[in-house]
């Protein structure tokens, strides 16, 4: 499938090779620097002060404590789990070039981690768009889709995987919906799944037959799907529930 150079040292997915794919032209620059490591702090914890009280210690109270392999902290599409991955699509106004945050990487090992859009024609450029009615985003429709690069080393098991996508249907009179692609399978939503009024929402799937544990080598491939065809998409979210 062919991807371009990449930025900030994630890998890059030329390497890998999907059973049915498109050939995509990769702009040379498909992302900028991010936050590719948020993880939550599990070592947190409260002195009761040493102090004794009748003879007995005060307790220690610990926060913010992992209780499991992932880091990521709660899901902020609202589902039960811990994030696994997260990004934000941001851009510095209508029409201009969409490139990825990275919000969390919440997964055990963080040696590969990358996101991109790539396109199917020469000269492709992410567009950034829709700040009026939302947040803005990326827009993804039949000229890109967005390709996520991370390995699963580490998890024992996958009980549950959620894909999440906050935005809306590019499209003021018609919903719109995705679908995606790993090396394990694919999955898509209903046709008319993503809606296409303000504000914006989060829209999951459940894609836990699509990803397996222990994986160095996971790339998760969204497109528009369905419906209008075309959507902004201002976050991309996977939610686990692994140990």
């Amino acid at each position: 499938m062919g991807a371009g150079d990449d930025t900030g040292g994630h890998d890059d997915a030329a390497s890998d090779t999907l059973p049915v794919i498109d050939t995509a032209v990769i702009p040379g620059d498909d992302a900028l620097p991010g936050d590719g490591g948020g993880t939550v702090d599990g070592s947190g914890t409260t002195d009761g002060g040493g102090a004794t009280d009748g003879g007995i210690a005060d307790a220690v109270v610990i926060t913010d404590a992992p209780t499991g392999p992932l880091t990521g902290g709660p899901c902020a599409s609202g589902h039960a789990g811990v994030t696994a991955y997260r990004i934000r699509w941001a851009g510095n106004g209508a029409g201009s070039t969409a490139y990825p945050v990275y919000e969390k990487n919440g997964l055990p090992d963080h040696s590969r981690d990358h996101a991109g859009a790539f396109g199917y024609q020469i000269g492709f450029t992410p567009r950034w768009d829709d700040p009026f009615l939302g947040d803005g985003g990326l827009v993804l429709d039949g000229s890109d889709f967005v390709d996520l690069e991370l390995t699963t080393v580490g998890l024992a098991t996958i009980s549950n995987a959620t894909l999440s996508i906050r935005g809306r249907s590019f499209n003021t009179t018609s919903p719109g919906g995705f679908s995606w692609q790993t090396f394990d399978g694919s999955g898509a939503t209903p046709s008319m799944f993503v809606s296409n009024s303000a504000p914006y929402q989060w829209y999951s799937a459940d894609m836990t037959t699509e990803i397996s544990p222990g994986d160095n080598h996971v790339l998760v491939r969204i497109k528009a799907a369905g419906g209008s065809g075309s959507l902004i998409v201002n976050r991309i979210e996977l939610c686990f529930t692994a140990t």
